[in-house]
């Protein structure tokens, strides 16, 4: 059976930026070297040695117009983590990226995707780094956050094996998952269940990215790689039965609608979100993120903004992707229930309204 998506009636939106920015979120979608600010990425690889093309300012080393070109932005994005060579420089772009990409928005948890492979440091000390610049993050902010560890699937099976392993080996109670990045074209799922069996046989939880690839991706990444969640996957709508079967079992799926839109995974690159739209109106359950939040010109409060423009989306439903990705997240039941109580108590101020006179909700 198929699953009627009607076209869209778009009404005139009520959320202004200011209410954007209000409205809690819940973070399950952003890179930590994809979130260093732009000053920070500029002076961590002056001083430690790492050049980078062009000699740029924090006024323009990040180019998100190339950033359709997938390569363009991986080399850029290797860059940085090759300029932390320190557990101090990871507990800086940690604490910065939790804060000025996190808090600031009312972020208020966020599982961060971590790729260390680009950093010389070894992997202990970037890990206490990344502990530490959350611990800090949480005292002065109260934003709680966890890390999913991400192979990179351009590089071969055996270093995801060697890498899921060093995880293990120096697992803390802040490493909750595993997940799957880089360039799909690349590195299909398939090549890394025995990565992924290792990671599930160990207690970590399994996300994985799927930008590109075919619909039947996705259920490699559910059925093989034993995921609960996809990240990405917009092209999900293009299967009927798979969106079925995601829509039936409540899959969770990741939409990042500013980067997405940049690199033409989620429609043409005419900023309508399009297949996000598609998504929500099948009933899948979408979670709203920024990805790369600086590399792309976005912020948490700019993603929710710009989606709720573009489909015409109140506060209400911007506030149910928040619920979404509560449901979606990692933390345990206690937990979970603690963050949604809190959702249900959050009222929005009349001001935030782009007329200044909606009702609460």
């Amino acid at each position: 059976m198929s699953i009627d998506i009607p076209e869209p009636d778009i009404p005139e939106p009520d959320v202004s930026r200011e209410l954007a920015r209000a409205i809690p979120k819940v973070s399950l979608h952003c890179h930590l070297l994809g979130a260093v600010p732009a000053a920070t990425a500029v002076e961590l690889a002056r001083t430690n040695g790492v050049a980078l093309p062009g000699n740029p300012t924090a006024q323009n080393i990040y180019d998100s117009a190339a950033y359709e070109d997938l390569g363009e932005f991986l080399s850029v994005y290797d860059l940085i983590g090759a300029a932390l060579v320190t557990r101090e420089d990871y507990r800086r772009v940690t604490y910065e990226s939790l804060t000025a990409f996190g808090s600031d928005h009312n972020v208020w948890y966020r599982e961060i995707f971590v790729s260390p492979q680009p950093s010389p440091l070894p992997y202990p000390q970037a890990l206490q780094g990344i502990i530490d610049g959350m611990r800090d993050a949480h005292t002065d902010t109260g934003i709680d956050s966890r890390i999913i560890m991400a192979i990179n699937r351009e590089h071969s099976l055996a270093e995801a094996l060697e890498f899921v392993e060093t995880v293990i080996r120096h697992r803390t109670d802040e490493v909750i998952g595993i997940g799957l990045d880089y360039a799909e074209i690349n590195g299909p799922p398939i090549e890394f269940v025995p990565a992924f069996e290792l990671a599930r046989r160990a207690g970590l939880r399994r996300t994985a990215h799927s930008e590109t690839g075919p619909p039947a991706a996705i259920e490699v990444i559910l059925d093989q790689l034993h995921c609960s969640r996809v990240d990405h996957g917009y092209h999900v709508v293009t299967d009927d039965r798979i969106l079925r079967r995601c829509v039936e079992q409540r899959i969770p799926f990741t939409a990042t609608p500013v980067s997405s839109d940049i690199g033409r995974y989620s429609g043409s690159g005419d900023g309508s979100h399009r297949r996000i739209r598609e998504m929500v109106d099948a009933g899948l359950l979408v979670c709203i993120d920024s990805d790369d939040p600086p590399m792309f010109g976005t912020d948490p409060t700019n993603d929710y903004f710009a989606l709720g423009n573009a489909l015409g989306y109140g506060v209400d439903q911007l506030r149910q992707f928040t619920d979404n990705a509560v449901t979606a997240s990692w933390l345990d039941d206690s937990d979970k229930a603690a963050l949604r109580k809190r959702l249900e108590n959050w009222r929005p101020h009349t001001e935030f309204y782009v007329d200044g006179s909606g009702d609460n909700p």
